[in-house]
């Protein structure tokens, strides 16, 4: 049976875009969890205090075993026993490239003496270790084999193939893992591949039809560079080409969201099952016959993650329809709102340019000397980024007060300010004196569909 460790809240907060705190890790490793994968990978508990308790937090909240990523260093080894992980994963590698740039002079004999001793040191710890051979793609196999020998002997309990710059072809894959799991039959291989050649899922196929055990993968594919292979496309072909029936696919599209927005990282609309376009059909043709029949040019069916196929064709852009004509209109007409102070008018939505991917209002404060009232906003999120203008009628835009909560801060702003808001992030705001224009953007044509 294949096997998966998903490791998003590790290798996916190594994306240049991607910072997951706490908050966002305790929810993801729940989700992550429950979608019957069977391993979550956390990041490096020695890092930092900040690192430490978001490791900790993965380890509290998750429903099946979290893998610590560690150094081969004593130091490292015991911030993860002090973090509470049951699982460590340890890394080394004896190329020449490596040797050159990772571990400052050190031969390959010291490299492979330092791994092997933190995989004894970690097991006199009763730790579980994955011993992970980096680089291994670009590593001779008569060395690959030699680092297996040595962390096989000194009681890894699973070793991973790591392809970390995404060198190999599927077939390349093929033939070096059917080597490695037929010269070594009670060794549990894992894999893990880069997707720099756009081949990270073929790869993993390849490893699977090869006889490796366990795959890592993180959801959306996010990780260095590239990224890695996706779990959420892995579990789905498992599903539907290999009839494998325990992983919870009708979840993959809520997950895939919640990583999209933690990330920072967008997904293609041509992403299968959970972009925008994955189940959207264009031609006439295919608009009849799907409109009969799902299956008619879908093989995938969209119920099966509780979507539906859609008809939409963005109208072509034409100038003269670019000119807009703003409208008034109240503020309860979007959920956590209520009847606020001043004049509201939408300046643009999808009411007034079908393709408009924005969503911006903008408030006139009229009377200075009201006294503050209570909000009109209930605190709320949203899928996307947004932005809070304040500009007062004095001159240099001097004269509106206001107050905002940003997650768990609470600040007075006087104007002119401007307040960015990550998608994800807790917000309010409430008008508390003096007189001027609230302005909000959100990257959403339809504000109350990019509510969380």
């Amino acid at each position: 049976m294949v096997k998966i460790i998903d490791c998003t809240l590790r290798e996916g907060n190594q994306a240049r875009q991607c910072n997951f705190n706490a908050d966002n890790s305790y929810i993801l490793s729940k989700e992550i969890s429950s979608l019957g994968i069977d391993m979550i990978e956390a990041g490096h508990p020695l890092i930092s205090s900040d690192e430490f308790l978001r490791v900790k937090t993965i380890i509290n909240a998750a429903k099946v075993p979290v893998l610590a990523h560690a150094r081969s260093r004593i130091e490292d080894i015991d911030a993860t026993i002090a973090v509470g992980a049951k699982w460590i994963g340890l890394f080394a590698s004896i190329n020449e490239i490596s040797l050159a740039t990772k571990f400052k002079g050190k031969s390959k004999q010291e490299v492979l003496d330092m791994f092997a001793q933190a995989i004894t040191y970690s097991k006199s710890k009763e730790l579980n270790v994955r011993a992970t051979i980096e680089d291994a793609s670009r590593t001779e196999i008569i060395d690959v084999i030699e680092m297996i020998n040595y962390a096989s002997r000194s009681g890894a309990d699973r070793i991973c193939y790591s392809d970390s710059v995404g060198a190999l072809s599927p077939k390349e894959t093929y033939d070096t893992l059917s080597l490695l799991v037929k010269k070594f039959p009670n060794i549990t291989f894992e894999y893990h591949v880069h997707n720099d050649l756009g081949l990270s899922l073929a790869n993993t196929l390849a490893a699977i039809d090869a006889g490796i055990e366990w795959i890592s993968t993180s959801c959306n594919g996010i990780g260095e560079r590239a990224g890695i292979t996706d779990t959420l496309q892995l579990i789905n072909f498992l599903y539907k080409k290999n009839h494998v029936d325990r992983f919870n696919i009708l979840k993959i599209p809520q997950i895939s969201k919640l990583v999209e927005i933690f990330s920072r990282i967008k997904i293609s609309p041509m992403s299968p099952i959970v972009g925008v376009n994955a189940f959207n059909h264009v031609s006439r043709l295919h608009q009849l016959a799907a409109s009969k029949n799902d299956n008619a040019y879908n093989y995938l069916t969209p119920s099966d993650f509780n979507l539906e196929s859609t008809f939409i064709h963005d109208s072509p852009i034409i100038e003269k329809e670019l000119f807009l004509i703003p409208f008034e209109k109240s503020a309860t007409e979007l959920k956590h709102h209520r009847e606020g102070p001043g004049v509201r008018y939408v300046m643009i939505d999808k009411r007034l340019l079908e393709i408009s991917p924005y969503y911006f209002i903008a408030r006139k404060f009229n009377h200075p000397n009201s006294p503050a009232m209570p909000g009109h906003v209930d605190g709320h999120t949203h899928n996307c980024d947004s932005v809070f203008l304040f500009l007062g009628n004095k001159e240099n835009y001097e004269g509106l007060c206001v107050e905002v909560i940003l997650g768990c801060e609470k600040k007075i702003l006087k104007s002119p300010a401007t307040v960015f808001i990550p998608a994800g992030m807790y917000h309010t705001y409430r008008h508390v004196s003096g007189e001027g224009t609230y302005i909000n953007f959100v990257n959403s044509g339809d504000y109350n569909s990019s509510l969380l």
